[in-house]
């Protein structure tokens, strides 16, 4: 079984025994990371109101967050997750976005059942990965914290797909956010995910650069495409008129079909 740091905070040498390349397993997860991301920015055009869709999947994609760096912060007595400090900041910033951007409430967390299947989903496929592959000397417990943490975060945007499909799906206007509140959600969501992204690929890339340079490659791609997607979606929501496109324009729309 490969054993990481935790997702994509902090490339280590994996540990397989089946004498697997940890190289390809973390690339692996970076690509399975990233697709989420390509589809948004390809299909969320597609919606009667793109620029509202934020305010749609922008609450549900803080709370993914914020749920796996609370498994990181539990974790961080345990085990060696990246830099505890760091999640522990960082969950204070998606938290702080939460309240003051998107208006959430603890009370709220009804309208979001979705989002609670995909945690269980992540707690339960984390069980069952290191029940049928125990091979560490940490607990059960502990290391089932460290791998919940890690497919939380492969999931974290996938409540903005399934909401983009659905809603370019079915041609549905029904809901209309007002101008000013998406730019305030916006500047909350994006002020939060870039720096963040910035410690988990850019700082992690420089880390390990010397030694893996294709996980650092990874990292150094995950993060442009966030970046590209911020960018593309702040031009939308801010400058409509001038958006020129993205890096990723040039694939044919029959690609996402």
């Amino acid at each position: 079984m490969v054993a990481a740091a935790s997702g994509m905070v902090m490339y280590k040498h994996f540990t397989d025994a089946q004498g697997g390349d940890p190289t390809k397993h973390f690339l692996a997860l970076i690509v399975i990371q990233m697709l989420p991301l390509v589809f948004l920015q390809k299909k969320i055009l597609s919606c009667p109101d793109p620029v509202a869709m934020l305010s749609l999947f922008g609450t549900k994609v803080l709370l993914m967050h914020a749920c796996f760096l609370m498994m990181r912060v539990l974790a961080w007595p345990l085990l060696e997750v990246g830099l505890g400090f760091c999640n522990l900041v960082g969950l204070l910033g998606a938290c702080v976005a939460l309240h003051f951007g998107f208006k959430f409430r603890c009370t709220d967390i009804c309208s979001h059942m979705d989002m609670i299947g995909l945690l269980v989903l992540a707690v339960s496929g984390a069980f069952l990965t290191e029940v049928f592959d125990f091979r560490r000397q940490e607990s059960l417990l502990e290391c089932t914290i460290f791998t919940a943490s890690s497919y939380m975060e492969l999931l974290a945007f996938i409540p903005a797909v399934w909401m983009v499909h659905q809603t370019a799906k079915k041609n549905d206007d029904a809901y209309i956010a007002k101008a000013r509140q998406v730019q305030t959600q916006a500047a909350f969501f994006f002020t939060f995910l870039v720096p963040f992204y910035v410690l988990e690929d850019v700082i992690s890339a420089f880390r390990v650069g010397g030694e893996e340079p294709l996980a650092a490659f990874g990292h150094m791609v995950h993060f442009f495409l966030l970046l590209d997607f911020a960018c593309f979606l702040l031009s939308h929501i801010y400058n409509p008129d001038k958006v020129q496109g993205s890096f990723f324009g040039w694939l044919p729309d029959q690609f996402w079909v």
